[in-house]
């Protein structure tokens, strides 16, 4: 799509497949069931969808999805896709992971993280893109490292810490410019320090959600994931975010949602909020 200046392009970074009850809340499963049909191991289909962003100067990427790092057992549960999707989808797209100059993490839980950095030869862990510079909210950053029981699982430290021994870390505050044109949204519930991307030009803006609304399934306020750390901050934020977007004809990119990419929103009377002009993820 192009946008203004930028070429925005979604690129798989796998597909995987997640616990229906927890993407769902506590929305009832005959309910959530009619929209994300699970496997018979209770999983239903998840995309992670990012989002490259080129206009000439800049080569952004917003997020990595999963990577490559995880055991065999732990692909088997989340039937994660073989290889490095995210690097190999973006080689196809002519782009290498030299290339890319910034890479914006909407938040570090591994889904979103996993692919920022990889193993080389050696079995050492290094940034997959090792000339970027990686944009992470202060606040995602200090829980994500704080070593906190209750947050321990949620951080694979693999996954990021390596970014600040490299150099490769930028922690910004609040709602920031990040590059000309594209700037951080705090959206926190889902995570304190969790950010949605903006990319606003003459001819529009779009806005990347991230898991403040992973899918078009979680339009409606209450329809909140139990991954959420506050999921009442959630249910706040997003009516807001995605009310704004529906006012104002943003495009709404998707990070999560395996068959919808890009979209339009409008209000909707029984719905709150309902989806035109789909464009299907890849």
């Amino acid at each position: 799509m192009e946008l203004g200046d930028w070429r925005l392009d979604t690129v798989s970074g796998g597909r995987l497949r997640l616990d229906g009850g927890a993407m769902f809340g506590i929305v009832p499963r005959p309910l959530w069931e009619q929209v994300s049909p699970p496997d018979e191991r209770h999983r239903i289909r998840m995309a992670t969808n990012c989002l490259l962003a080129r206009n000439g100067r800049h080569t952004v990427l917003i997020e990595t999805g999963p990577g490559s790092k995880q055991s065999a057992r732990e692909r088997d549960q989340l039937a994660l896709e073989p290889g490095e999707p995210l690097v190999e989808n973006l080689a196809a797209l002519g782009v290498s992971v030299d290339e890319i100059n910034t890479v914006i993490l909407t938040h570090l839980h591994f889904d979103h993280s996993g692919g920022a950095t990889r193993r080389d030869s050696r079995g050492h862990i290094v940034p997959t893109f090792p000339r970027a510079t990686y944009v992470v909210q202060r606040a995602e950053w200090e829980d994500a490292t704080s070593g906190a029981p209750e947050l321990r699982n949620a951080y694979p430290q693999e996954n990021f810490a390596v970014l600040a021994d490299a150099g490769r870390l930028a922690l910004v505050d609040g709602d920031s410019p990040i590059v000309p044109g594209i700037s951080a949204l705090v959206t926190s519930g889902h995570t304190r320090g969790h950010q949605s991307v903006l990319i606003e030009t003459s001819a529009g803006t779009a806005i990347y959600l991230a898991d403040l609304c992973p899918t078009t399934h979680h339009l409606r306020t209450y329809w909140c994931m139990a991954y959420d750390t506050s999921v009442l901050d959630t249910r706040r934020r997003k009516p807001q975010v995605l009310g704004r977007a529906a006012d104002e004809g943003w495009h709404v990119l998707w990070g999560h949602d395996p068959d919808v990419a890009i979209s339009r929103l409008v209000r909707d009377e029984k719905r709150e909020f309902a989806i035109v002009e789909p464009r299907p993820a890849v």
